[in-house]
C-alpha cells in the first residue's frame, strides 16, 4: 500500500494492493484424427436393447436379485484393466455393494489389476478438455474415499433402492479426459513391461 493512498477493501483484506494472481488458465488440448474413438459399436440400439433385456431375466415371482455389470474390461499380457462410469446426481455417484464386493475379489485374485471409477456429468467422452472425476481401487483399499453406506437409488439406471456406497465428487480426483487417457496408456504400459512406467 503506497504511502499518502487511503486503503482500499482488498488492502484490507489481502493485506496488499490487490488480491493475489489467479492460476493461469489451463491450455486447452487440440484435438486431431488420432483422437477419434479406436472402437465403436456397430449397432448402438441392438447393444443398448440387449443390455436391457437382461433386466426381465429375473422377475418379482423368483428369490433371485437383479445384478449389476462391468463397464468396460481389458485383459494385456495378463494385466486387467477395469473401468466402472457412473454419471453424477447432486455431485456424487453411487456403487452398489455387489458391485464393490465383486471388484474387491476380481482385484485381490488378479495378479495385475487396476480398477479405475470414473464420474463424470453425461459427457461422451470426445472432447479431450471435458472433465471426469476418478479414483481407482487403490484409492479405495487404503481408505482415502469415505466408505458411507446407505440405501441408495440411482435414476440412471434402476428404480429400486439398492444397499451401496455415495462417493463424493471431491473426494475424487479431477482430470480431463486426455489425463484420463494418458492414464490408461500407463497402466498399458505397465502390462508391456516398459521401464518408467507408473502403477498406482
Amino acid at each position: 500500500m503506497s504511502s499518502g493512498t487511503p486503503p482500499d477493501l482488498a488492502d484490507i483484506i489481502f493485506g496488499q494492493k490487490s488480491p493475489p494472481p489467479r492460476t493461469p488458465a489451463r491450455a486447452e488440448h487440440a484435438m486431431d484424427k488420432m483422437d477419434e474413438p479406436k472402437h465403436r459399436i456397430a449397432n448402438p440400439m441392438l447393444f443398448a436393447k440387449s443390455r436391457e433385456v437382461l433386466g426381465n431375466l429375473i422377475s418379482k415371482r423368483m428369490r433371485a436379485s437383479g445384478g449389476t455389470d462391468i463397464d468396460w474390461l481389458i485383459e494385456h499380457n495378463g494385466g486387467f484393466m477395469i473401468f466402472e462410469l457412473k454419471i453424477f446426481h447432486d455431485d456424487r455417484i453411487l456403487l452398489s455393494s455387489a458391485q464393490m464386493l465383486a471388484y474387491e475379489k476380481i482385484y485381490e485374485n488378479l495378479p495385475k489389476c487396476h480398477i479405475l471409477f470414473i464420474g463424470h456429468d453425461d459427457i461422451d467422452f470426445r472432447n479431450l478438455n471435458d472433465f471426469v472425476w476418478i479414483f481407482e481401487m487403490t484409492d479405495w483399499k487404503k481408505g482415502s474415499i469415505p466408505h458411507v453406506k446407505d440405501r441408495i437409488l440411482d435414476p440412471s439406471y434402476s428404480e429400486n433402492e439398492v444397499t451401496g456406497y455415495r462417493v463424493e465428487r471431491e473426494f475424487m480426483e479431477r482430470r480431463d479426459v486426455k489425463q484420463l487417457r494418458d492414464r490408461i496408456d500407463c497402466i498399458w504400459d505397465e502390462f508391456e513391461g516398459h521401464k518408467g512406467a507408473q502403477g498406482s
